[in-house]
Formats: C-alpha cells, structure tokens, sequence
C-alpha cells in the first residue's frame, strides 16, 4: 500500500524483494513461472516483513494492458 516502503533484509545484504527474487532463481535456475515466482516472493516478502522487521512490505504486480498471461511466462 502506499504507506508500505521496501525493507533492507540485515544481514543478507539486499532488500526484502531482492532477497527472495534472487533465492528463487538460485533454487530453480530460472525455470519458474512468473506467477509462481511472484507467488514466492509475495509469501515470504509479507511474512519475513512482518515476523522479523515488525513492518508491513506487499509486493503487488502492475501487469498492464499488454501482458496477456503473465503468470505462465517463464524467465527463460
């Protein structure tokens, strides 16, 4: 939401987002949906801001008009 800011992760050297992001793609060598890695991310950014920075962080997606399906493109 709009009172919501992105949240370093301390310790690991990245934000929140950029920590799960990068952990998916290790995990799966990039073969992940878009959806599946916006999924992942989504979970573990939400529940990672809340239990340990004691602050709310949501990832959302703007798709936009032109992506038809983007939940089942892949990264590669």
């Amino acid at each position: 939401s709009s009172n919501e800011v992105a949240h370093q992760y301390e310790g690991k050297s990245h934000s929140l987002f950029t920590y799960f992001l990068l952990k998916k793609l290790q995990e799966t060598a990039g073969n992940v949906t878009m959806g599946e890695l916006f999924e992942y991310i989504k979970e573990n950014v939400s529940r990672t801001s809340v239990t340990v920075i004691k602050k709310s962080q949501t990832p959302t997606i703007v798709a936009g008009n032109a992506v038809v399906d983007w939940e089942n493109r892949t990264l590669q």
